[in-house]
């Protein structure tokens, strides 16, 4: 058959395509390395045909040569193009009627050419003519293998035309095939593993590349890595919550000590989730006291680190929505903490008297105000020139952040500086004076410790340290995997202060036993704020 490309020979070249391969030199066409090494010759007309030399002769397909299944015929010619330097296109295939297919086309990807058409306006009439297009790697290539069926539901090589017309893939760009592009099992799961630590696909990539000691080793190019990612993401799709609602009941038919809740809007739609484990819940019978911020609720250790104690992930910032998780937290937990630290959110500042109340066996937590998000809000609200060109910041402070006065001595101090600087109109500092028992030092005198909490540095400690391990766009799946290694890096360094507590001993200044009962009931961190206090 005649193609398209031999056409576009000039007339005194007139010769059929296989004459031409029929009559090819056995001798390489060029002294140019690059043409020796991909088997170029030449034909009597004078064009280059190149076929693979480099492959070995069990590798090689040749006419009647059988395979137990299509799938091994089609696997062999991948292989062999591959290893030859080009690339695999399924092309026709014929079936009999009882279903059984009984020849497949394997072409040289480059096979054929592209016709794209176009229609364009010339005039008032519409006219249909071709796109020039500025890049195309279909060649009229002919290079092709036919593979047939025989009785016993085996195959054969039929037809095999083995030279190409077009230079073969040399050796060091092979790895850019698209039979070599392919991901392993090992690639596979070095991106899901680093995922879990917020890596993407793309440092995933470079990453194997060092592991592997070149590109060409990946097995894959940087293309397949994130394709893999996007269909991990699309065949988790919309089930994406049900399949953690599924993994934790799982979870808590294996652990009793794991607990959670979760509710949906009447489309069906997780709009809350909650999720204690048991390490959790004995990290709050013991250092519950004082809890800091929301989702996740926070609290500090004896080490004076933060402590994961419970998660929530809600879709609103409402009284309703905060009430479903303080109430979820009462049911794992038991108890109220004693105190908890926020900022001003109003939602919160409502839900937590009303969830937080006193009962027979508990009193009322105390709600406290971060004071760091208060004092910030200084220079907005009251100007530049007054917090930073004079001395009202250094003598309010004065008053703001002590823990040892008591509440007469705020109030006479608060308002000599106010009248002094002549605020007493001023609406947001009345507001704050109004509310003064919820975020001064010296109206928490009568708890111990209590003079010391003074901002959510904890809470943002801890948002700090969860946004390594998670970024926007995650799936419900992925955030939660990330959850875990976060978790497990939280509490493998508790651990790791637990063991130098254990292993050591804080040298002591004095003969007293007093202070060798407290080295060894007392961590270094809880010591020294026991002996401040």
């Amino acid at each position: 058959m005649i193609t398209e490309g031999l056409l576009k020979m000039s007339s005194n070249q007139a010769i059929s395509f296989g004459e031409e391969i029929s009559d090819v030199s056995n001798t390489y066409y060029s002294d140019d390395n690059e043409e020796i090494e991909s088997g170029c010759m030449v034909t009597p007309s004078g064009h280059k045909y190149y076929v693979p030399i480099s492959v070995e002769y069990d590798l090689q397909p040749f006419i009647s040569k059988s395979f137990q299944s299509l799938e091994y015929g089609i696997a062999f010619y991948s292989d062999y193009g591959v290893l030859s330097g080009f690339s695999v296109r399924w092309s026709a295939e014929k079936t009999h009627s009882d279903g059984t297919l009984i020849s497949k086309y394997l072409l040289c990807n480059r096979a054929g050419f592209t016709d794209v058409k176009m229609s364009y306006s010339e005039g008032s009439k519409s006219k249909v003519g071709k796109r020039r297009r500025t890049k195309s790697g279909r060649c009229g290539c002919e290079a092709k293998l036919v593979l047939k069926f025989s009785p016993g539901n085996i195959y054969y090589v039929s037809n095999f035309v083995e030279a190409h017309n077009h230079p073969l893939v040399p050796e060091d760009c092979r790895h850019f095939l698209k039979g070599s592009r392919k991901m392993s099992t090992c690639s596979m799961n070095f991106v899901f593993d680093a995922s879990k630590v917020n890596i993407g696909t793309m440092k995933s990539f470079r990453m194997m590349k060092e592991l592997v000691k070149g590109y060409e080793n990946v097995g894959a190019t940087s293309r397949e890595f994130k394709n893999f990612d996007r269909d991990l993401k699309t065949f988790i799709g919309v089930a994406d919550a049900q399949m953690i609602i599924e993994k934790f009941k799982v979870k808590q038919e294996t652990d009793p000590g794991f607990f959670y809740a979760h509710d949906v809007d009447p489309a069906g739609n997780l709009t809350k989730l909650f999720w204690v484990d048991s390490t959790a819940r004995r990290n709050y019978e013991l250092y519950g006291d004082v809890q800091y911020g929301f989702s996740p609720f926070t609290g500090v250790d004896k080490h004076n680190k933060c402590v994961t104690f419970a998660s929530t992930l809600l879709s609103k910032e409402d009284v309703t929505h905060f009430t479903w998780a303080f109430e979820a937290l009462l049911e794992a937990m038991g108890k109220n903490p004693v105190c908890i630290v926020t900022d001003q959110c109003a939602a919160m500042k409502q839900a937590i008297p009303n969830c937080f109340k006193a009962t027979d066996d508990f009193p009322a937590s105390r709600h406290r105000l971060c004071m760091w998000h208060i004092t910030e809000k200084f220079p907005t609200k009251l100007g530049n020139f007054l917090c930073k060109e004079t001395e009202f910041m250094e003598k309010i402070k004065k008053y703001l952040w002590s823990s040892i006065i008591e509440p007469d001595e705020f109030e006479q101090g608060w308002k000599e500086v106010i009248k002094e600087f002549k605020l007493k109109e001023h609406v947001w500092l009345s507001e704050m004076y109004d509310m003064r028992q919820s975020w001064i030092p010296a109206y928490f005198r009568d708890k111990p410790m209590y003079g010391f909490i003074r901002t959510m540095s904890s809470s943002e400690s801890e948002n700090y340290f969860f946004s390594q391990f998670h970024q926007c766009g995650s799936t419900l799946s992925e955030f939660y995997i990330r959850f875990k290694s976060a978790m497990d890096k939280q509490r493998n360094e508790t651990k790791r202060l637990n063991h130098e507590c254990a292993s050591a001993k804080p040298v002591t200044v004095s003969k007293l036993f007093l202070e060798d009962d407290a080295a060894e009931l007392y961590t270094p961190c809880r010591m020294i704020l026991e002996l401040v206090s």
